[in-house]
């Protein structure tokens, strides 16, 4: 065989090895975003609200706003949203929450892009600014119940229809918004948080949802009266369920998402210096196979039907100006890039390198 032929020959082959797994890798660049964030009413969007970007339904990257009406920074080396997953392909859409309210744009990922994004949320911001925001992907098959948890809540959803990579966003908060408060006679725990999904609620069969809370969150809490509260747009109502004293979780069954808190009655101290709970209703939690025992008999505050709004105070942050349009360029060196995609491309290489020098050997041994 002549000596280019049987090189080429090699190369090739060498080549063809190379493309499957090229073509599984996935991009090893993530794709940038900055740019200004509005309110739904057109003004700076406050310091600390939290932008997060969804991809194939969960979370892909997030930012936190600062300053007011910014996120991100135009500059190199500047922080950025860095968007990034590993199925993550060109094109895939890319869809951004602010405090845990949809955006009204969204753009597709670019391997290797920085992005002037300006964004807009749909709806009112909440009042008090977010802990933390997640989105988690949802599937679901009418009729049988699909668990989607992250780090200290969960819903356990059943819905009348069957869903495909729908997304449900979880929204932490330590206070309640200005017009929900706290329930009169009752004790918070600090623990609230907003939870959306793009699955309609007259579709939801039944949803438990579950917090967890820890001991430092009792400060005088009755343990055994914790229970899971819904915002109904007007009161706090108690949700029919239990709390788990071994586990520290609550729960609670509803059929729609909104906000949710956990409150619980006090601890008071009896003339003897004993603390007691104060005997309020009984309500026997309905047993549900699905959960951890729960707990029966126990004595838990009434279901509280109305509760005062306090009225919301107009923003005074200044008005919006005119966005800019997108704007993509090329990653920065310093950009923040993953390393353990490109792991891929240096095993293809080296695997090229090694059939190579075998192809070399036996060529010299003829």
């Amino acid at each position: 065989m002549n000596k280019s032929v049987y090189i080429i020959t090699i190369f090739l082959f060498a080549t063809l090895l190379a493309i499957p797994a090229m073509a599984d890798a996935p991009s090893t660049i993530p794709h940038a975003f900055h740019g200004s964030i509005y309110t739904a009413d057109g003004l700076a969007a406050p310091e600390g609200s939290i932008v997060i970007a969804s991809v194939h339904g969960k979370t892909a990257g997030s930012i936190t706003v600062t300053p007011s009406g910014r996120y991100g920074t135009q500059y190199a080396g500047g922080e950025k949203l860095i968007v990034w997953d590993p199925s993550l392909h060109p094109g895939d859409p890319i869809i951004f929450y602010i405090d845990g309210v949809p955006a009204a744009e969204s753009t597709l990922f670019e391997s290797g892009g920085v992005s002037n994004l300006t964004l807009t949320a749909t709806e009112e911001l909440p009042d008090e600014r977010p802990v933390r925001s997640a989105a988690m992907p949802v599937t679901s098959v009418a009729g049988k119940p699909v668990e989607i948890d992250v780090d200290g809540a969960s819903v356990q959803l059943t819905t009348t229809e069957n869903y495909i990579g729908e997304t449900m966003v979880f929204t932490f908060f330590s206070a309640p918004s200005k017009g929900q408060g706290i329930p009169g006679g009752l004790r918070s725990l600090g623990r609230f948080a907003h939870i959306t999904s793009t699955i309609p609620n007259d579709t939801i069969e039944k949803a438990i949802v579950r917090f967890s809370y820890s001991a430092d969150d009792l400060q005088g809490t009755a343990e055994n009266s914790i229970r899971v509260f819904l915002w109904n747009g007007n009161s706090w109502r108690q949700l029919q369920g239990g709390v788990d004293m071994n586990t520290k979780q609550a729960w609670g069954e509803t059929d729609s998402f909104s906000s949710f808190a956990l409150f619980g009655t006090p601890v008071q101290t009896g003339r003897g210096g004993g603390a007691r709970v104060r005997p309020d209703v009984t309500v026997t939690p309905t047993p549900t196979t699905i959960l951890d025992p729960p707990v029966t008999e126990e004595e838990i505050p009434p279901i509280i039907d109305d509760a005062d709004v306090d009225p919301i105070i107009p923003s005074t942050e200044e008005e919006k100006t005119p966005s800019p349009d997108i704007e993509a360029e090329q990653v920065k060196p310093d950009s923040e890039v993953p390393e353990g995609p490109a792991i891929v491309a240096v095993i293809i290489g080296a695997g090229i390198v090694i059939i190579a020098a075998i192809a070399f050997i036996l060529y010299r041994q003829r």
